[in-house]
């Protein structure tokens, strides 16, 4: 029906909207890991060198220092004063990652400040480090070159020289299993790092930091996915096939099956997406019962849309039987957050809507 139609198409506008409000920033996030040393990987903290680390390195005298860091000269001057444990704490606790790379220059034993405290902070370091490197915070110039191989040596993965190359075969793959490709790849388990793959992904996918590479990028997604398991990863994936994001051919099969990929493991957007491929025969069998199934787990998980299309299953008899006092208790779990065609369904069973959820106008209009 024409109303069916209209349903359908705001309830496709609500999820593609729903999508881009949750779509991470350019700017690299904070993750949820932790360091060797107990801080947690994210929190933007000053990069921290070892105890003593000037022990010896203050003794040599200082050659004139370049005109153009004077201020990073001026500071030198004061950090020979002090004793190499007292000037540690100095600049572990003020000086951010600008400020190394300023005083690493000023004098030749000190050289080494920058990459000695991204080893000194472990995974949070390095991703902090790459990330000032990469979009020119932090007090650092912007260095994509040396970014993108700090992100290569976080992502714990090194793609096999035949995928490097497979570039076509890559781009048209429709397989998200990956069975071959992992015997391919060379994966530490232990210290698998999937932002920095994802991030890697973005910067091929879009010519930030390295030559813009589709098929290159695309690799990294898959393998964030495959040896990191981020489920974030599989749903991007998706969502370029449907979309043909990046220059890459539209395949709604593919885009189907990455949705299920990540739905399954737990993506609670994915699982909205599958729903509706399944509701539409897109890119898979039509099927009403694995419609409702999805949109189900979905509207559990706290899924707004998917709650009014449990609702409508229930109205239409698509997948169980027809009920439109159950139809009216998922719009009122829709409607009371705010969805606006859940609030029209529910003035349009009024009647039935008076008997199993009495007073619900007032909760509406309050």
């Amino acid at each position: 029906s024409s109303r069916r139609s209209k349903e359908l198409k705001t309830t496709k506008e609500i999820t593609i909207t729903s999508r881009s409000a949750s779509q991470p920033p350019a700017a690299m996030t904070s993750t949820t890991a932790n360091s060797s040393d107990g801080r947690s990987v994210g929190d933007a903290s000053v990069p921290s060198l070892p105890p003593l680390y000037f022990q010896g390195k203050n003794a040599a005298a200082a050659p004139p220092p370049p005109a153009s860091h004077p201020t990073a000269a001026a500071a030198s001057s004061d950090i020979l004063s002090l004793p190499p444990e007292l000037a540690q704490q100095c600049l572990s606790g003020f000086c951010d990652w600008g400020d190394l790379a300023r005083l690493s220059a000023v004098r030749s034993s000190w050289s080494g400040l920058v990459r000695d405290a991204a080893d000194a902070g472990g995974r949070d370091a390095k991703w902090e480090l790459a990330g000032a490197m990469l979009e020119g915070t932090r007090g650092m110039g912007r260095n994509p070159a040396k970014a993108i191989e700090y992100l290569r040596g976080l992502a714990g993965v090194t793609l096999s020289e035949d995928e490097e190359n497979d570039s076509e075969q890559d781009e048209n793959d429709e397989d998200t299993e990956g069975d071959d490709e992992d015997k391919k790849d060379e994966a530490d388990d232990e210290v698998v790092f999937a932002p920095a793959m994802r991030k890697l992904a973005t910067c091929y996918l879009t010519g930030d930091g390295a030559d813009k590479d589709t098929a290159h990028g695309l690799r990294w997604l898959k393998a964030a996915y495959r040896h990191g398991k981020d489920i974030d990863a599989a749903h991007e994936l998706a969502v370029i096939y449907e979309y043909g994001e990046h220059d890459v051919k539209i395949d709604v099969v593919a885009a189907a099956e990455w949705f299920r990929v990540a739905a399954e493991g737990g993506h609670v957007e994915a699982m909205a997406e599958y729903a509706l491929c399944c509701e539409l025969g897109c890119g898979r069998e039509q099927s009403d019962d694995d419609a409702l199934d999805w949109y189900m787990k979905a509207a559990e998980a706290g899924h707004v849309t998917s709650k009014f299309s449990v609702a409508e299953a229930y109205e239409e008899a698509r997948g169980v039987p027809q009920s439109d006092e159950e139809a009216c208790l998922w719009y009122y779990k829709a409607a009371v957050e705010g969805d606006e065609d859940s609030k029209r369904a529910l003035r349009r069973l009024r009647d039935i809507a008076r008997i199993v959820l009495p007073g619900w106008e007032g909760v509406l209009d309050a």
